[in-house]
């Protein structure tokens, strides 16, 4: 792991700045894997925003349709077929589940990476401090 925090190189220091790239991978998956030094975040991160994307357009159409549609499948109107609201909705609602289950891939993966860097920190610190 690369340390960024200035000229000492020490374990303490890199037990934090392994911690900051979790909290970092948290806020925005890939961020503190780069910041970690693994280059691996650039897909974490074009993953993650991608994700953050396609759910922000698609949620937004989302929302506006389900209130243009809302009387038609709560009114006193209802389809006659009970599945066809479930086939509207699950057409609508695909693609901001899509964006939302790709932020969650480049979440996890993140966190995979955070927890490598967590172990590389502490065997730094192990070699260092027996």
């Amino acid at each position: 792991m690369k340390i960024f925090l200035g000229g000492k190189n020490d374990a303490a220091a890199a037990s934090q700045a392994a911690k900051g790239c979790l909290a970092t991978n948290l806020v925005m998956p890939g961020l503190g894997s780069l910041v970690g030094g693994r280059k691996i975040g650039y897909v974490q991160l074009a993953i993650s925003l991608t994700g953050f994307t396609v759910s922000l357009v698609f949620g937004t159409h989302f929302i506006f349709w389900a209130l243009a549609h809302w009387s038609e499948y709560h009114g006193a109107n209802a389809p006659e077929d009970p599945l066809q609201p479930l086939r509207d909705l699950w057409r609508e609602a695909r693609w901001p589940m899509l964006g939302m289950g790709l932020f969650a891939v480049a979440l996890l993966w993140s966190m995979g990476t955070s927890r490598s860097l967590l172990a590389e920190a502490k065997q730094m610190e192990a070699q260092i401090n027996p």
